[in-house]
């Protein structure tokens, strides 16, 4: 059985999903942070305002806000107001390369909206209500472990974020236009999610978009703090972990679909991004 490590306000499930409560009493645990080093923090305000620390940012938060931290960057609070409640959500990248629900809108809710200028997603209530509700069901599921944990938290892994997506284009809406290069940010995301398996080059994409890899590269790097490469080097990850895990698509033939070199450039790349050959991946119990 999976092992889970649980105190009083935080459930930890195989050092791959925790979630944790947070009030003007019961902070953040910094150990809980480093061991989830490469791993994305989800941060929902239940009750009261508090100051997070984003990048360079100081940024206020309230009741129905909800914030993500990309990995590297950890969440710090501080001046909580006395009614200040959250619950915060961190996620192992291992634990979404192995989720096949999760694949597609984890692409779309964290990468596209992760910008440390305007970061924070104003919910709407029913939106905040099924979230809270989903956490919830996370930490009941990571204290009662059982042979099916994994596809249950996966699942509703999946259910929180298909959840917060409605967020997200509830806030596209409202925002209506929006400065050039945010555009343009959004633009680039949409094209690489259509062809990332075929095109792994910055040119490609900045001609679509009609302008330089040179501009292109500075506006995704200036509102994401990420380079062009880790958009795309991420998504192929992404794709070829589920394709390892959820077919039996061989690795050469997915090596081909993934447009590489040949299998050893693909298990090159694999391995630089994973730390394991796609064929250990493959096959790894854990």
């Amino acid at each position: 059985m999976a092992s889970t490590n649980s105190t009083s306000n935080t459930k930890t499930w195989q050092d791959k999903i925790a979630c944790q409560t947070v009030s003007s009493t019961i902070r953040l645990q910094n150990s809980q942070m480093k061991t989830f080093v490469n791993s994305y923090v989800y941060l929902l305000i239940e009750k009261g305002t508090t100051l997070v620390q984003y990048g360079k940012n100081t940024i206020k938060l309230e009741s129905g806000d909800l914030i993500i931290f990309p990995p590297h960057i950890y969440p710090s609070i501080g001046l909580p107001s006395t009614d200040f409640e959250a619950k915060c959500l961190i996620v192992n990248s291992s634990f979404v390369y192995d989720c096949p629900i999760a694949r597609n809108v984890f692409q779309a809710a964290t990468f596209s909206m992760i910008n440390e200028n305007d970061p924070v997603i104003k919910l709407p209530e029913h939106t905040h209500a099924n979230l809270q509700k989903t956490l919830d069901m996370i930490m009941d599921h990571i204290s009662n472990s059982h042979p099916f944990s994994l596809e249950s938290l996966q699942s509703l892994y999946g259910l929180f974020l298909s959840d917060l997506m409605s967020g997200i284009e509830d806030k596209k809406e409202k925002a209506g236009t929006c400065p050039r290069s945010y555009q343009i940010f959004i633009d680039f995301n949409q094209l690489l999610r259509v062809h990332f398996r075929e095109h792994h080059d910055i040119t490609y994409y900045a001609e679509k978009l009609n302008i330089s890899p040179r501009y292109l590269a500075m506006v995704v790097k200036q509102i994401s703090n990420f380079t062009v490469s880790t958009f795309i080097n991420r998504q192929l990850l992404l794709e070829a972990c589920w394709l390892l895990k959820a077919t039996d698509i061989s690795i050469h033939q997915i090596s081909e679909d993934l447009h590489f070199a040949d299998q050893a450039s693909f298990s090159k790349f694999f391995k630089r991004m994973n730390g394991v050959t796609p064929l250990h991946y493959r096959y790894d119990a854990e």
